[in-house]
């Protein structure tokens, strides 16, 4: 349920109160950070309560749904469900003859209509407006699902400039795309648009730069999409999960384009960095999909996706299941130091080689003997094993001849 406008007073109220308060006894501080903490708790339990309780939806008679993304996943999915539930589905696939696409005719009622478009490309979504709405008839388009998205999982240095605009072209500039194309079916039922989003568009992980500066733009569209529209009736609802193990995420997928990237790379770039950190960094990958919810999980997804297009009161926006809502608000209250010590925890414990080399040679002297020897040796870079960091101790360096610390030391130890 949305907030009234007394809901809105009441919290400027309280707020303005709140802040007398405080400026005036130091006492209250605690009682406020206790009040703050009570609210966030509250905020969860009614959540929980919320998602606890059936969804009631709206009737799918005379009404359509434009879906993107259906070959495979999230799209598929709901394309099936409101199916079933009684809507005119047109489900956009990338490949109208492929294996996802024919599955889905088999799977779903004779209702359903598969749509060829892609997302990048102008005339083919100017197509598939202008089919669907001949094919329409009497019936309205109530809602517009952008769910057709890529992903791509490398660190900044290593990612193509044309790999970000692939990335951003399907998952930002598409939902746009589709979404203006569309409006003038939408005002006339005073529908609704639906774009699937993620939480990295909202906390940006190490390796994920790219999907989540698209996933950003999208929120930010949706936003600023949902304020214009109200004028017209028609509201916006984001959809905003975490990894589930869907082909966005299949772990072979992602190394083969990770491999394409690296070897991209100039030879400088690959040399900084070293072949120990590259592996070391698709395992942390793999770590992270292999943690993503399983297949059987999608199911919490789709059915926020179909709330959002059938329910009688949808959210704005949707974050799938009770425990990603809590982590999800837990991030958004930590301060920045350490919301980034948090999403540095899960990053590779290989330092590039470039880094080894310099911290080695930060604890090396070359006025002593054996040291500048090792730096020779190596020509000037100085590895341990499988490159990792070689630990060189500060302890007296005592000369067999004189008891008199080393100048390595000296500055360590006082006799």
């Amino acid at each position: 349920m949305g907030m009234t406008w007394y809901h809105m007073v009441g919290a400027w109220v309280l707020a303005w109160a709140a802040l007398v308060v405080v400026s005036q006894r130091s006492w209250a501080v605690s009682w406020l950070a206790l009040g703050l903490m009570a609210a966030h708790i509250a905020d969860w339990v009614l959540k929980a309560a919320r998602n606890a309780m059936p969804r009631k939806t709206i009737e799918g008679k005379n009404k359509a749904v434009f879906i993107t993304g259906c070959d495979s996943g999230f799209g598929r999915l709901l394309a099936i469900q409101l199916d079933k539930m009684g809507f005119k589905v047109y489900a956009g696939c990338l490949m109208a003859e492929g294996k996802g696409a024919m599955s889905l005719k088999e799977e779903a009622s004779s209702k359903l209509t598969v749509v060829s478009v892609d997302v990048t490309k102008d005339d083919e979504v100017r197509a598939a407006y202008k089919f669907i709405e001949d094919d329409l008839g009497d019936m309205d388009l109530w809602a517009v699902v952008n769910n057709a998205g890529i992903a791509a999982f490398t660190e900044i240095e290593w990612c193509p400039i044309a790999e970000y605009r692939r990335v951003y072209e399907v998952n930002s500039l598409g939902p746009i795309r589709v979404t203006k194309t569309f409006l003038p079916l939408l005002r006339k039922s005073s529908g609704r648009v639906v774009l699937v989003a993620s939480l990295a568009g909202r906390y940006t992980f190490p390796g994920f730069t790219a999907y989540s500066m698209s996933k950003h733009a999208t929120v930010s569209f949706a936003d600023g999409l949902r304020l214009e529209m109200q004028k017209w009736g028609i509201t916006v609802h984001t959809v905003e999960p975490t990894l589930y193990r869907t082909p966005i995420s299949a772990e072979d997928t992602v190394h083969r384009a990770l491999d394409k990237y690296w070897q991209e790379c100039s030879e400088d770039v690959r040399n900084s960095y070293g072949d120990e950190y590259i592996k070391d960094f698709k395992n942390t990958i793999s770590n992270h999909l292999n943690r993503a919810k399983p297949s059987e999980k999608i199911k919490e997804v789709v059915d926020d996706m179909m709330d959002a297009v059938a329910g009688e009161d949808p959210k704005t926006r949707y974050v799938p299941s009770v425990a990603t809502q809590i982590r999800a608000k837990v991030l958004s209250i930590l301060p920045d130091n350490v919301r980034d010590s948090f999403l540095l925890s899960g990053q590779p414990r290989t330092p590039p080689a470039d880094v080894v080399g310099k911290r080695t040679r930060s604890l090396l002297d070359p006025r002593n003997s054996k040291d500048k020897l090792a730096i020779l040796s190596t020509g000037g870079k100085l590895h341990g094993p499988k490159g990792k960091l070689m630990r060189v101790f500060s302890m007296p360096n005592w000369d067999k001849k004189d008891i008199t610390p080393s100048p390595q030391s000296s500055s360590k130890f006082k006799f």
